[in-house]
């Protein structure tokens, strides 16, 4: 995903600021730039997060191949039975009404299929490097959260009988960009805001166009992820733009939800093994 057009001409000087005011701008916009080209760096959040739904994906597979129910090309790319996805943490209409919440948290981590965890897990590739770099890591983790239960939470008010995958957490990681770029165009590197715009913009038209026509796609939980990251980004502090980072108070809390959140999902889970 790149923010910069390849034909685009080398920017040319900027005359020299005329005021303090525009000299401290430019400072800002400087800064933001670099601790946004070092926050792509090493994003071991949306690595780790990565590695954790696909072997979560895996093991699921795992479980069916060693059942002889499917071959090696199958441990990763076939179709998981409701069975086993409602037993795994699936968002199970049913049994949520009868009291496991957890399942809104548990559901996101899990895929239907190979193809299914092949384009989210691209797509949160991507999104969530972004993110991690606008937001740094803790701030990341819980916009996922927050918006992946959303749109689980929408998909089973909105009455789907099952449903899982991470396609809300990431819709949402779709929307905070673009509205980054807008709250914050005067204080980034100057088209940076524009450039966001022009990169993500048309995937959500895109998506939620594809939603609407294809029937089994969950577009409940892309509209509700959607909204809750752009709610989010309306308010949440950052690592790139100096003075905005919000305080390390708030970022430890999320980290301690996050871990809550997982776990109590994790518990859930469990129950269903035993």
């Amino acid at each position: 995903m790149s923010l910069m057009d390849d034909d685009e001409a080398p920017p040319t000087r900027p005359p020299r600021p005329r005021t303090r005011e525009e000299h401290q701008q430019r400072l800002v916009q400087a800064a933001s730039g670099q601790r946004l080209w070092d926050g792509m760096k090493r994003p071991w959040a949306t690595w780790s997060l990565l590695g954790f739904m696909v072997l979560i994906h895996l093991a699921l597979g795992l479980r069916l191949y060693l059942n002889d129910k499917v071959d090696l090309v199958g441990l990763v790319a076939a179709q998981r039975p409701d069975a086993l996805l409602i037993r795994a943490g699936g968002q199970y209409a049913r049994a949520i009404s009868k009291g496991e919440l957890w399942r809104l948290v548990s559901c996101i981590f899990l895929h239907g299929d190979g193809v299914h965890i092949f384009l989210n897990g691209a797509a949160f590739l991507g999104l969530g490097r972004l993110c991690e770099a606008l937001y740094g890591r803790s701030r990341m983790l819980f916009l996922f959260l927050v918006c992946g239960v959303v749109g689980s939470t929408a998909s089973y008010l909105g009455g789907h009988r099952l449903s899982v995958g991470a396609s809300g957490a990431i819709f949402g990681m779709l929307a905070a960009p673009i509205i980054f770029g807008w709250r914050h165009a005067a204080e980034l590197p100057p088209g940076l805001g524009a450039r966001l715009h022009k990169a993500l913009l048309p995937w959500v038209g895109l998506n939620l166009v594809i939603g609407f026509m294809v029937p089994f796609i969950d577009n409940l939980a892309h509209v509700g992820g959607m909204l809750t990251g752009a709610a989010l980004a309306l308010v949440l502090g950052n690592r790139v733009v100096p003075g905005k980072e919000g305080s390390a108070v708030a970022g430890t809390a999320m980290n301690v939800l996050f871990a809550l959140a997982v776990g109590w999902a994790a518990w859930g889970v469990a129950g269903k093994w035993r």
